[in-house]
């Protein structure tokens, strides 16, 4: 699989991701590639709360590796994934209002 098939089953892949999770408050996801190109998916949550939970779910990257999987992403993109995870709370802090100590 080339470089551009690879990054548009993975982008094809984000809808179907956070359609299967939702429910623990995932509203958006996007990815990116690491330094060593591997993939690095980005979940998002609306609360820290949401994030901290679903951080803490030993089945999130599994069910991101199936997703990318079923989208026809290659085996060695697919296992070389990695999830983050992070909320609109978080980033409002950071880039919103600069006051880090909250």
């Amino acid at each position: 699989m080339d470089d551009a098939a690879r990054r548009r089953a993975i982008d094809q892949a984000l809808l179907p991701m956070v359609a299967s999770i939702g429910a623990w408050g995932v509203i958006d996801a996007h990815w990116l590639p690491a330094p060593d190109g591997a993939p690095v998916v980005w979940l998002r949550t609306r609360t820290e709360i949401e994030r901290v939970a679903l951080e803490a779910q030993a089945w999130v990257l599994p069910q991101v590796r199936i997703i990318l999987t079923r989208l026809s992403v290659d085996y060695a993109s697919v296992a070389a994934t990695t999830v983050q995870v992070t909320s609109l709370e978080r980033q409002d802090r950071l880039f919103g209002e600069g006051d880090l100590r909250r």
